[in-house]
């Protein structure tokens, strides 16, 4: 039952809509999940209470082969979204401004003489 004299703001503030990015990602991970899924076959990876249903024997091949998918997977996502060297320098080049090219931190900065 809802409160007529609350405020809707209120509920916004408590359930605000979720950003593209969060859809983007909500939808690549359950995307990840049905292969791992179907990778292991395993019908559901929810947890459902029994040892039986919830401990399975995974070959050391099958861990190798997820893990390989989705570093592979999170490596290409972050390529396709262009997180070069950061969310800001994404901005800005989508902004048609010039991101900075020198990396954030010198460490990674061949040149650097810090």
């Amino acid at each position: 039952m809802t409160n007529p004299n609350a405020n809707p703001d209120d509920n916004a503030r408590t359930n605000p809509k979720p950003s593209l990015d969060a859809l983007a990602k909500r939808h690549d991970l359950d995307e990840e999940l049905d292969w791992a899924k179907t990778e292991l076959l395993l019908e559901t990876l929810d947890t459902r209470g029994r040892d039986a249903l919830d401990f399975h024997e995974i070959p050391v091949c099958s861990i190798r082969d997820i893990v390989r998918h989705a570093f592979e997977s999170g490596y290409r996502s972050g390529l396709h979204t262009g997180y070069r060297q950061g969310r800001r320098d994404a901005c800005e080049e989508a902004a048609g401004r010039e991101a900075p090219s020198q990396p954030r931190n010198p460490e990674l900065n061949p040149g650097s003489t810090t």
